[in-house]
């Protein structure tokens, strides 16, 4: 799982990109829920979408019951904004700590790695798109 825990970390600490601690840090609650028209999601949402997905992937990885996928998208209101950061930065910290330790609940090793690069690419793919959002929310009059 050597190459999976390289993967995350290169997304947690932000090796070719910011961090995601870093973008997400000192984000107005009402700029993080309000939505670019252009963008169509706000960045609390998009946050939320991918830790969503995070904690999907976790619950396998520890053999838990993981969540219906027909709860995917939700608009967090601006007093969850803290919690919805942070949940994902837990949860971004987990992924990590489960790649670096081998400890995981899956059929094989293989397996775990292939989620756990699922954790990693969703995480980047989302990242980046943070990125554009909250450029556009800098650059909109609104």
């Amino acid at each position: 799982m050597m190459h999976a825990h390289e993967a995350l970390i290169q997304v947690r600490d932000g090796r070719d990109f910011p961090p995601p601690r870093q973008i997400l840090n000192r984000v107005n609650p009402m700029d993080a829920c309000r939505r670019v028209p252009t963008l169509g999601r706000s960045l609390a949402e998009l946050v939320w979408h991918t830790d969503f997905w995070q904690q999907i992937w976790l619950a396998r990885l520890e053999g838990n019951r993981a969540r219906p996928i027909t709860e995917d998208w939700f608009q967090p209101e601006p007093e969850a904004w803290e919690e919805t950061r942070e949940r994902f930065l837990d949860n971004l910290d987990r992924a990590v700590a489960i790649a670096e330790s081998g400890q995981h609940r899956m059929k094989s090793d293989e397996i775990a790695e292939r989620v756990l690069f699922q954790i990693a690419v969703h995480n980047a793919y989302h990242v980046g798109q943070w990125v554009q959002v909250k450029r556009a929310l800098r650059n909109d009059p609104d």
